[in-house]
């Protein structure tokens, strides 16, 4: 899972305008800065989608900015700075992820840079596309207690886009897939076995799954109790004290 590994540092009260261009980490927006716009999908406005701000040209130490749809698709971010944005924007119940998650865009998102605070940045921003959509359950294969693992999806086409860590799929879960890409998908936890699609616990046999958009796809998975330390492997310490990456 994507990380800000960096100190927050607070803004200087004697700043004059806090829209200014700060080599800082933002804990929060403060600014008189605004980006509006729309959200549309299908031809039509998106309503009631989520959507970020993301500052592309500094660290963001707080809460990314937002703002949800009204019912024509329109939003308003307020109390944004000078500086550069990437504009996404996300629908999850109907299967349209959060596209600031690189591993579901490519680095492919609407960007607006704010120059002025004397006028606000106008954008459309278009969701999508949309994912393939994975239900179900995972426990023990033994006693069938529910078990929350962590999970490591990443293209095969390009194993360092990864998404990975805990609380992405849990004991019962719903969690969206980029559609059209073959991905490979790993669950472990500790005092089991690793998992891989399609249901290995050897590496060597993983396969790809790859989903159309709109697909769902129902996976249930049973994690055998045991330990292979060769294959524990995870991006993310505090899925497994003791992992090793994939490669």
């Amino acid at each position: 899972m994507t990380r800000i590994a960096a100190s927050i540092l607070l803004l200087a009260a004697s700043v004059l305008n806090s829209c200014a261009r700060q080599n800082v980490i933002v804990t929060r927006p403060d600014g008189p800065c605004e980006i509006e716009g729309t959200v549309v999908y299908d031809g039509r406005p998106a309503n009631h989608a989520t959507v970020l701000a993301f500052p592309t040209d500094r660290g963001m130490g707080g809460k990314v900015p937002s703002a949800e749809t009204d019912e024509l698709g329109h939003f308003h971010i307020k109390h944004l700075w000078l500086g550069k944005f990437a504009v996404t924007a996300s629908k999850e119940d109907e299967g349209y992820p959060d596209t600031s998650n690189g591993f579901y865009s490519d680095g492919n998102v609407d960007r607006t840079t704010l120059t002025s605070f004397l006028q606000a940045s106008t954008v459309t921003v278009l969701l999508g596309p949309k994912a393939g959509i994975l239900v179900g359950t995972i426990s023990d294969a033994v006693n069938g207690a529910p078990l929350n693992p962590c999970v490591d999806f990443r293209k095969a086409s390009d194993p360092n886009n990864f998404f990975s860590g805990t609380g992405l799929v849990n004991a019962k879960y719903r969690v969206l897939v980029p559609s059209d890409h073959d991905v490979m998908m790993k669950i472990w936890y500790e005092g089991h076995l690793p998992w891989y699609y399609p249901g290995e616990s050897n590496k060597s046999a993983a396969k790809s799954l790859r989903l159309k958009p709109g697909e769902e796809k129902i996976l249930h998975i049973r994690l055998q109790p045991g330990n292979n330390s060769a294959e524990a492997g995870c991006e993310t310490r505090i899925c497994f004290p003791h992992c090793r990456p994939w490669n």
